[in-house]
């Protein structure tokens, strides 16, 4: 925890004793009111990156504004139980935004990596400065920063290399594993120091960190820029979309890393809100920078096999007594080491296996998730977030506002009677009202002899426009006979629509999934066969469906009837087209051929 959270406060271009600030607060307040016992408070990478690109430049009192104001907006929501909202972010989404936080993030540490002076907040600014200034690069950071990476990476993939079935020898490569960046720094700083003559190292070094634990005390509500006061509103101001933004992104961190490890248990996400809210509150009073939970140090906490949150009390104990005795010490950790923890750190959070995944199952998530990546990577988090944001929300609107429907042709005892049975997928809501009628007469002009039967079984919720639609399609195809009934009516839909609905219509409406004879299409196979050819053979496959089907088709094709005039367009239009003794003859044989088509009742 203790070069994490030097390295993220350094990310966030503050002073080191910032990020242990919002170590220890966050650990002590999540004991009283967290509810996982593995997810650990405190600076993370994503955290850390927002505040900087909200607060660069900017004096030390617009972070903790920042701070109060996340911690306050979190707190609201998890109040008015909005954590339902988490739900509305895809994991696409979530795997875009932070495999783009982690090619900015490594971006953003190059300067201290290689020891160059980069002025640059995005992954493409970055590149092109570090191209122009390459012959700026210091010799004695570059080595110390790609050595502590390569003993980082060794370390953390030991378990790999090493295989082994001594429970002890085991345990001994699990505590490397778990401390690799507190022994990556402390020899990182132990070199730095046999370095230094008078003072001076040829490292890019850490410097003072006070010692003790801060003041506490109400956030600041103005700041000194110059010679000029800025009041609350104009910090608010400065801050701008960061006071919605931050506290999102904390809310979206803590609830996955909640749900990741609460295996059994239920997670209440207005609960962690109001956690993380209280966290950054309290931690506003002492200075600490926005916080929320974090992966690597929830990992370490599960495999430490942790029982309760009071993990937080030893944890945030031990970083008030390295304020308070080894402060001093942490004036020669060198940046190039803090980057290449950061740097190892968010490299495992680029998840690049999820791409061939996605390319197989779904392209539309595929597409969600290289946007997302694409736009953050060269815009920023913020763009990524808002990004993914809007392909979600239109993923789901087009769910809602085309649903699907299937469209089948039923056959009723035997393959005598059949209708055409239209069922929607996905339910049914004002923004696909009129999308479902629309596909109700195109079905209709398509299979103009057959009757229609809406089946509304996966109908959970009518509203007021989807019941108007109901009615007036009832009304369109049953002006002059019934032609189109709908079944498996749930009881309170069926409420809502005898509200809005012409009480008439209501006859026309079944909460079963019986289908009468009043709206089959009987057919007597055997003594049409004569006149169509198409038919021959039909009895001995009338238990096959695709026959039944093909049967349809032919009559459609060959010797359609014309239903009368009336509304939807049921008319059959290609009966103009043929001749009047082929018409005289269809409509005399009434025997042969005849729609059983009546009123319900």
């Amino acid at each position: 925890m203790m070069p994490q959270s030097i390295a993220y406060a350094g990310l966030a271009g503050l002073p080191a004793q910032y990020g242990l600030y919002t170590a220890f607060i966050g650990s002590f307040t999540y004991i009283f009111v967290g509810t996982i016992k593995e997810v650990s408070i405190g600076p993370t990478s994503l955290m850390s990156l927002l505040t900087f690109g909200y607060t660069v430049g900017k004096p030390i009192e617009f972070v903790i504004l920042l701070t109060f104001i996340a911690g306050c907006v979190e707190l609201l929501m998890g109040m008015l139980r909005l954590g339902f909202i988490v739900d509305f972010i895809s994991p696409c989404l979530t795997s875009g935004f932070t495999s783009a936080a982690t090619i900015i993030i490594g971006s953003a540490q190059l300067k201290n990596l290689l020891g160059i002076n980069l002025q640059g907040h995005n992954a493409p600014d970055i590149m092109k400065e570090l191209f122009q200034k390459y012959n700026q690069l210091r010799v004695y950071d570059t080595v110390m920063g790609f050595i502590c990476i390569i003993v980082l990476l060794v370390i953390k993939n030991m378990n790999k290399f090493i295989k082994t079935e001594n429970p002890t020898f085991k345990k001994i490569i699990w505590l490397l594993g778990i401390s690799k960046n507190a022994l990556v720094v402390l020899g990182a700083t132990i070199v730095a120091a046999s370095f230094s003559v008078d003072g001076q190292t040829p490292f890019k070094i850490t410097g003072n960190v006070p010692k003790g634990v801060p003041e506490v005390q109400f956030p600041f509500m103005s700041a000194k820029i110059g010679n000029e006061t800025v009041g609350f509103v104009g910090m608010m101001k400065s801050i701008g979309s960061g006071a919605f933004v931050v506290p999102f992104v904390g809310i979206l961190s803590n609830v996955a890393i909640a749900k990741s490890y609460s295996k059994n248990s239920i997670v209440d996400a207005s609960q962690e809100m109001m956690s993380l809210g209280l966290a950054n509150i309290f931690g506003s009073f002492v200075k600490a920078m926005p916080s929320s939970g974090a992966f690597t140090r929830s990992a370490v906490a599960s495999s430490s096999d942790v029982r309760t949150p009071l993990q937080g009390l030893y944890s945030g104990t031990v970083i008030v007594l390295a304020l308070s005795f080894l402060a001093p010490y942490f004036f020669f950790i060198p940046k190039a080491a803090l980057a290449a923890v950061l740097i190892v750190a968010v490299s495992s959070l680029f998840d690049y296996q999820i791409f061939p995944v996605l390319w197989k199952s779904c392209k539309v998530d595929f597409f969600i998730t290289l946007g997302t990546l694409i736009s953050g990577a060269l815009f920023g988090v913020e763009i990524a977030i808002i990004v993914g944001a809007i392909f979600n929300v239109t993923t789901l609107l087009k769910v809602w506002a085309r649903p699907k429907l299937t469209v089948e042709v039923k056959k009723k005892d035997d393959c005598r009677q059949m209708y055409l049975l239209i069922k929607p997928e996905l339910g049914l809501t004002y923004p696909g009202a009129d999308y479902v009628s629309e596909c109700i007469k195109k079905t209709s002009k398509e299979y103009p002899t057959l009757p229609m039967v809406l089946d509304c079984q996966n109908i959970l919720k009518l509203d007021y426009a989807a019941a108007k639609t109901l009615e007036n399609i009832l009304e369109c195809y049953n002006e002059t006979e019934t032609s189109l009934l709908i079944t498996n009516m749930k009881e309170e839909v069926f409420k809502i629509f005898e509200t809005v609905a012409d009480p008439a219509l209501t006859s026309l409406c079944s909460k079963t999934n019986h289908v009468p004879e009043a709206v089959v299409l009987n057919i007597d196979v055997q003594q049409d066969k004569e006149e169509n050819p198409l038919l021959e053979g039909t009895r001995e496959r009338k238990h096959s469906k695709s026959s039944s089907v093909g049967t349809i088709k032919s009559l459609h094709t060959e010797r359609r009837l014309s239903r009368g005039s009336f509304k939807g367009d049921r008319r059959t239009s290609n009966v103009s087209h043929r001749s009047d003794t082929r018409r005289s003859s269809i409509m005399s044989k009434n025997n042969e051929r005849k729609l059983s088509i009546y009123d319900l009742e």
